[in-house]
């Protein structure tokens, strides 16, 4: 086990977390200061994932050469850059500096989503993956749940939206400093690189719409549920907040579970349970209570680490490369699921483009099918 290694995972989630989840609470807030309508502004959300798009599929060629310790604090960086420029943003009521700051955090976004997950794989063993990949992406629920309360914390003692960004980018900076000690790990001769790189496009695709689409329909409900509420259901913006918290609540509390306790099932058997018991919640939610569509955060919880830790046990030495290609296609269906969002959103309402959600859970679930019934002797 290397702690180091584990930790800089932990820590770079945690400041990545921050400022990603900050846009959905803020979001309101940022279309009235800068005077823009939801289709306009939807692009602070699929700038970001379409830099990140860009740099996923450029991952083959920088990742290994500086490795994951050094590609993480340029992450953090270039988040920290992004929390400034956001302040900036709001005083000087510029769009274009919006652009450049979800220029800058999808960079850095893009970057620690691969590095982090590769920092676990480096830093565990066999035993502890599952339960450390849990943890990892536990994290990432509490930082989640923690931002609306920070922000509100803010917004009590004088400050704003802009105020919580900046001070998320001071976190950023601060992570690349308490971890500076982490040694970097060696750099693998190109031979062993094209070696590991060799996996089938029919494979690469396939998982790639698993965790692409599972994690596409999770951001529609954490980046979009508080709209929903106050648009459609006319809930004030305390209580969409509550909502938005609990979802992440859940969704932090599920992987907090799998990290805490071993569950004696396979990783393939747990997603497919979880894309099935999301979709029975979510359509609860939109039919007989909203509750149900914060609730989704449980069943969604444990759904993307037992991916991760199923890509580790399904491709080994080749998990690496593996990664980069997975969040390639997280980057494609992100910014294809932002965009769509809010082309259906502008035209039919939110209460028709929250069922991005649903469909992409049902892509997910039907590739991890799709991929257990395929000859996987070529791996």
């Amino acid at each position: 086990m290397n702690w180091r290694f584990i930790a800089l995972g932990y820590l770079s989630l945690f400041a990545l977390s921050l400022l990603d989840n900050g846009r959905s609470p803020t979001y309101n807030a940022i279309l009235e200061d800068l005077s823009i309508g939801p289709a306009k502004g939807s692009y602070i959300f699929s700038v970001a994932s379409f830099i990140s798009l860009l740099v996923n599929l450029t991952a083959v060629k920088w990742l290994p050469k500086l490795g994951p310790v050094v590609s993480t604090r340029i992450s953090l960086s270039l988040m920290a850059l992004s929390g400034f420029f956001m302040y900036i943003t709001g005083v000087q009521t510029s769009y274009t500096l919006l652009i450049v700051s979800s220029v800058l955090l999808g960079l850095g976004l893009a970057i620690c989503t691969i590095t982090m997950n590769v920092l676990v794989i480096k830093g565990s063993t066999s035993s502890s993956r599952k339960r450390l990949f849990s943890g990892l992406h536990a994290i990432y629920g509490l930082s989640s749940l923690l931002a609306p309360f920070i922000l509100a914390f803010l917004i009590k003692h004088g400050g704003d939206w802009k105020t919580y960004f900046v001070v998320s980018g001071i976190i950023a900076f601060s992570v690349i400093l308490i971890t500076a000690k982490t040694e970097t790990l060696p750099t693998e001769p190109q031979e062993k690189q094209r070696e590991n790189q060799n996996v089938p496009v029919r494979f690469r695709i396939l998982f790639g719409l698993l965790l692409g689409a599972y994690v596409a329909s999770e951001i529609v409900i954490s980046t979009r549920l508080p709209y929903y509420l106050r648009t459609v259901l006319k809930f004030d913006e305390i209580t969409a907040g509550y909502y938005l918290s609990f979802f992440f609540l859940s969704l932090c509390a599920g992987r907090l579970l799998f990290s805490l306790k071993s569950f004696n099932f396979k990783s393939e058997h747990l997603m497919i349970f979880s894309h099935i018991t999301t979709l029975v919640c979510f359509f609860s939610g939109l039919y007989i209570h909203p509750l149900f569509l914060a609730l989704c955060g449980f069943t969604m919880s444990y759904a993307f680490p037992m991916g991760m830790d199923f890509l580790v046990e399904t491709f080994k030495e080749k998990s690496d490369y593996m990664i980069t290609s997975v969040m390639t296609w997280i980057g494609v269906m992100l910014a294809s699921m932002h965009f769509v969002f809010g082309l259906i959103n502008e035209n039919y309402g939110a209460n028709i483009a929250l069922l991005l959600s649903p469909l992409l859970s049902l892509l997910a679930l039907g590739a991890l099918i799709i991929f257990l019934k395929s000859d996987k002797s070529s791996i």
